[in-house]
């Protein structure tokens, strides 16, 4: 079950995470929006239910909290972006590309970090898309996320992981118009991963519209 709200920002998630706290405030907010004009927010309430995303959240919970992430929207020379699959998809899945925030760290700095990781690239941030903010309730309990999602200045050449911790199995360019046949793609998975589908479609619905 998903729920979604659209807005701008007016207090956020209600919680007492510190964890999330640490990477999802007002003062970060401004700090953004000074720093890249505007962007899109989107809320989204995930109902968790299958194993895919049970097996996330406990990821998320571990000694090392991670309540956010950066999606990597990076253009090639010809203005299609690129996605990434991983052996640990669903056959035939490619999505956006997305990196871990560590408690603390300020999102443009994690970008940045992460696309060099994960395809090799430097490249400037063109603007902040969208920030968008999720509750993921499972079992009872609820466990507040935000994806920050950075469009890049395009690229030149193909992707090529530098960090050997990288399980990612292949790339694809694909045109901005078809994220959302990707975002659709992901919410018709079905078993383990039809939450995780839920979920990561978002992003790519939110990148659609603002990049449309």
């Amino acid at each position: 079950m998903i729920s979604q709200q659209n807005g701008a920002y007016s207090g956020g998630i209600k919680t007492s995470d510190p964890f999330f706290r640490g990477i999802y405030n007002k003062e970060l907010l401004k700090m953004l929006q000074g720093r890249f004009g505007s962007f899109r927010q989107r809320h989204v309430d995930v109902s968790v239910s299958t194993e895919a995303m049970s097996n996330m959240l406990r990821k998320m919970r571990r000694k090392k909290p991670r309540r956010g992430e950066v999606v990597m929207v990076i253009p090639n020379e010809a203005g299609q972006i690129w996605l990434h699959t991983k052996a640990s998809f669903p056959r035939g899945v490619y999505r956006l590309m997305t990196g871990g925030l560590e408690p603390g760290e300020v999102p443009h700095q994690a970008l940045r970090r992460e696309v060099e990781e994960e395809t090799g690239f430097r490249v400037r941030i063109d603007r902040c898309l969208a920030v968008i903010t999720y509750n993921f309730r499972d079992n009872g309990h609820t466990l507040p996320f935000a994806s920050y999602v950075f469009l890049t200045t395009p690229s030149r050449g193909v992707p090529h992981p530098t960090d050997p911790n990288e399980a990612i199995t292949g790339f694809r360019a694909t045109p901005a118009e078809l994220l959302f046949e990707v975002a659709w793609q992901l919410r018709l998975l079905q078993g383990k991963f039809a939450d995780w589908g839920i979920f990561r479609a978002v992003a790519h619905e939110v990148t659609g519209d603002c990049l449309r």
